[in-house]
C-alpha cells in the first residue's frame, strides 16, 4: 500500500484535499483579508512570520516616522513582526550597509535613503532588483523616479531645499526673488551653506544649483567672490539655527518641515526664489544577502499604503504623490516651483563636483 502513497496524496489534492505543504500556503486566518497580505501572497507572508523581525537600517526621518506615528508597533501587532530600525546620517548608514556586506556579516534587511547612495550600493551589487506589489507605487509622481538602473529601488520622499532667512535682520520686501539676488556686496557676511565639498544635504542643493540653466558652476563662483558664504558644518537643522539665532541673515539648506519645529514666534521665514527648490529624491530598497527577506519584502510593500505615505509626509519630508497633503505650506512640492532634477550620472558619480567645489571654496 506504501508505493501507491503518492498517488494517492496527488489525487486527493487534484479533489481539493489539502496537504500539508498546501496548508502552509494559507495565509493566516487574521490576516486572510488583509490587502498587504494577500498582494504578496501566503508563501511570503509565512515565511516572513517565521523570520520574526525585519531590520530597517534608515535615517533621522525614519526615526521621526516610527517614533511620532507608532508605526513599528503598529507593524507588529498587525503583523506579528517586529521592526528593528537602526539610524543615523546617511553617510554613516551607508557606510555601515557596505562594511557589514564586505565581511559577510549583514544585519540591515531593508534600507531607506538618498538615491546617491543607492546608487553606491546598487553598483557594489548590494541591492535586490524587486519589486513591491503595492498599487500607490504606480501613482507616485514620475518624475521622482530614477531613469537608470531602475527597479532596485522605489522613491518615498523628495529632500527638497531652497532659503530661510532671519525674520528680525530682512524685510519681506528685502526677500531673496532669484537666487541672483543675494550675489550682492551687501550680504557679505550675512549668508551661510553647508559644506558642498562632501556628501550632505549642502553639496546635493549645491550640485542642484550647479545643474540648473541659469545658475550653474558661474553663480557659484560669483556667489563665493561676492558674499564669500560661511560654510556651517552639520546638518540641516544647525543651518536653521543659526539663521534663527541671527548669526547670518540667509542660509542655504533650508527645508520647509523643519519650520514646523520650532517655537511660536520664531524669526526665521522660508523663501523659494523664482528659479524653484532644489531637490534629490529618496527611496527603499531591499538588500543582497538579508537574512529577513520575507520581512524585508512585506515591510517595503507595507510602507506603500497611502496611510503609511501620508504620515511619512506629515513627519519627515515631501511624499511625491498626488493624493498626499502637505501638513504645512513650507512642505508643499507642488506649490513652490522645483528646479530639474539632478542628472541621475551626477548623483551616480558626484566626485567631480567634489572637486569643482574645492576648486571654488578651497580643500577641507
Amino acid at each position: 500500500m506504501k508505493y501507491f502513497t503518492p498517488i494517492l496524496m496527488a489525487v486527493a489534492v487534484a479533489l481539493g484535499g489539502v496537504s500539508a505543504a498546501s496548508a502552509q500556503e494559507k495565509l493566516p486566518a487574521n490576516l486572510a483579508n488583509d490587502p498587504v497580505a494577500k498582494a504578496l501572497g501566503a508563501k511570503i507572508i509565512n515565511a516572513a512570520i517565521k523570520e520574526g523581525v525585519v531590520n530597517w537600517y534608515g535615517t533621522s526621518t525614519t526615526r521621526r516616522f516610527l517614533k511620532k506615528t507608532k508605526s513599528g508597533k503598529k507593524f507588529e501587532k498587525r503583523f506579528g513582526i517586529k521592526v528593528q530600525a537602526v539610524t543615523g546620517r546617511t553617510r554613516a548608514m551607508a557606510d555601515r550597509i557596505r562594511t557589514e556586506s564586505a565581511v559577510g556579516k549583514l544585519v540591515a534587511d531593508v534600507f531607506d535613503g538618498n538615491e546617491q547612495y543607492m546608487f553606491e550600493l546598487q553598483e557594489l551589487d548590494i541591492l535586490v532588483k524587486w519589486r513591491p506589489p503595492a498599487p500607490e507605487i504606480a501613482n507616485l509622481m514620475q518624475w521622482a523616479f530614477v531613469k537608470t538602473p531602475k527597479g532596485y529601488w522605489w522613491p518615498m520622499h523628495v529632500s527638497a531645499q531652497a532659503l530661510i532667512v532671519n525674520t528680525d535682520m530682512i524685510k519681506p520686501s528685502e526677500y531673496p526673488k532669484s537666487y541672483w539676488d543675494i550675489v550682492d556686496p551687501k550680504w557679505k557676511g550675512k549668508v551661510a551653506i553647508r559644506d558642498p565639498r562632501a556628501a550632505s544635504g549642502g553639496a546635493w542643493m549645491m550640485l542642484g544649483i550647479y545643474s540648473q540653466p541659469g545658475l550653474g558652476l558661474d553663480y557659484i563662483k560669483k556667489l563665493h567672490k561676492t558674499v564669500n558664504p560661511f560654510i556651517i558644518r552639520g546638518g540641516s537643522r544647525k543651518m536653521r539655527d543659526a539663521i534663527a539665532t541671527g548669526q547670518f541673515a540667509i542660509g542655504f539648506s533650508g527645508r520647509g518641515e523643519f519650520i514646523r519645529d520650532l517655537p511660536k514666534g520664531t524669526p526665521i521665514a522660508y523663501v523659494v526664489p523664482k528659479e524653484g527648490m532644489t531637490w534629490t529624491g529618496s527611496g527603499i530598497a531591499l538588500l543582497n544577502g538579508a537574512k529577513n527577506p520575507n520581512a524585508g519584502k512585506l515591510l517595503m510593500t507595507w510602507i506603500f499604503e497611502l496611510k503609511n505615505l501620508q504620515g511619512w509626509n506629515d513627519q519627515s519630508r515631501p511624499v511625491p504623490h498626488p493624493k498626499i497633503k502637505p501638513l504645512i505650506p513650507e512642505m508643499s512640492i507642488t506649490a513652490y516651483p522645483l528646479m530639474n532634477k539632478v542628472p541621475d550620472k551626477s548623483l551616480a558619480k558626484p566626485n567631480f563636483f567634489f572637486k569643482e567645489m574645492e576648486k571654488v571654496f578651497g580643500i577641507r
